[in-house]
């Protein structure tokens, strides 16, 4: 057993000045989330590395609202944050294996100085390459205007799309720590990601209607993948990798929400596609294509959810196809919080498969601070090469989660 103290913060941000002839109606606001998760965890492969030292993130969010006396509502908008994740495991992108894409039988696409390791763009994972020691980073999660009326939302600048901010997920547990799509991933293995955003904050443009009976329409529209978040690094690269290199980059989502009264119930659903052009030059890569949907449901404190992803890998040459699952199930009460999420994913692009879970409880302090308890464990088949030949390996990191968030 080795200790990892893992440090985060959620994130926000900083904004311009406001409108002199505006009506203020929110002014500025400042918000600033805290988490820290202390994990001992057991390694079980060198090939995939836990967390371990100081892991953190750091964040700050100042945004300010302005509503004119037409009804227009202008919203100035920054976020960054600062991480330190798993080392080898940065923004969710890294290598997961031993394949070197020189034998014929692993993972391998043909670029002009040889035979690479494909990276795969729905996750920024690769089988064999030079593995990730980034202690910590830095990124700017938002710096966006927006403006909004009775005709719906449009948002310029560096932020989500659509297909993200629609979307609708399984419920996690912790704050930061998750089974899936995790902001923060002590296992350094877990290997599912459901949301359907190959562009993270990259600069877009973006609309979404209002709510009609419950439904918005949204889409965006992004002309390169290029900037890095947190969570994600849609131009994750390094020697010996080859990547997609995606523009053009279009989304659209369908989002229903709805609070059924009488039945004590509320559901939120989604369904989204996102859509794109390679402009790599590594032969086999194409055109991207992802289709995900979401469904979570609330009754009388309980919330379950599940999420789904499909997407071809922008792979042109045969069947590279990822797809990944998401699941989750949590009570919540006064104080207490307790639940279990857990994720699963194939892809056979870069030939590895794998499956997480996470089991646990928080408790709310007070208004400002949550504390919480959890079990983690991930497990992924990753590709190796061993003597002439290309087989599988199983890898496995568990260990306990301890996670603390404060709040402004």
């Amino acid at each position: 057993m080795r200790g990892c103290l893992t440090l985060a913060a959620l994130a926000l941000g900083a904004a311009p000045a406001a409108l002199a002839q505006a009506n203020s109606v929110e002014g500025w606001q400042v918000d600033a989330t805290l988490t820290l998760a202390g994990a001992s965890m057991e390694e079980d492969s060198p090939l995939a590395p836990a967390a371990d030292g100081f892991l953190g993130s750091g964040s700050l969010v100042v945004a300010r609202s302005d509503t004119f006396e037409s009804g227009l509502t202008v919203e100035w908008r920054a976020e960054g944050r600062f991480d330190r994740d798993a080392a080898s495991r940065p923004s969710f992108a890294g290598v997961l294996g031993d394949c070197p894409a020189a034998n014929v039988l692993c993972p391998r696409v043909a670029g002009a100085g040889g035979f690479l390791s494909p990276v795969s763009p729905a996750t920024g994972l690769a089988a064999d390459g030079p593995l990730a020691d980034e202690e910590a980073l830095g990124s700017i999660e938002s710096a966006s205007v927006s403006l909004s009326g009775p005709w719906g939302e449009g948002v310029i600048g560096l932020d989500s799309g659509v297909a993200a901010r629609l979307d609708a997920r399984a419920p996690t547990v912790l704050q930061r720590v998750s089974a899936s799509s995790p902001g923060l991933d002590p296992t350094g293995l877990v290997t599912t990601r459901a949301r359907n955003d190959v562009t993270g904050p990259s600069a877009k443009v973006s609309y979404m209607s209002p709510r009609w009976i419950g439904f918005r329409l949204g889409g965006s529209f992004t002309p390169n993948a290029d900037q890095r978040g947190a969570d994600f690094d849609p131009g994750f690269g390094g020697a010996g990798l080859g990547k997609a290199e995606l523009e053009d980059v279009w989304e659209g989502a369908a989002s229903f929400a709805r609070q059924f009264a009488q039945q004590d119930l509320r559901v939120r659903a989604a369904v989204t596609y996102v859509t794109a052009s390679s402009s790599s030059t590594v032969i086999g890569f194409g055109d991207f294509e992802a289709w995900g949907a979401g469904l979570e449901l609330e009754k009388a404190g309980w919330t379950g959810g599940v999420r789904w992803l499909s997407s071809n890998n922008a792979w042109n040459s045969g069947n590279g196809d990822y797809e990944a699952w998401e699941a989750g199930l949590v009570r919540q009460g006064d104080k207490w919080r307790f639940g279990i999420e857990g994720g699963w994913s194939e892809d056979r692009l870069t030939g590895s498969e794998g499956a997480s879970w996470l089991v646990g409880a928080s408790r709310k302090v007070n208004e400002l601070v949550d504390l919480g308890l959890a079990w983690t464990s991930a497990e992924a088949d990753l590709p190796v090469l061993l003597g002439p030949s290309a087989s599988h390996t199983n890898a496995r990191n568990d260990g306990l989660v301890l996670e603390l968030t404060v709040r402004n």
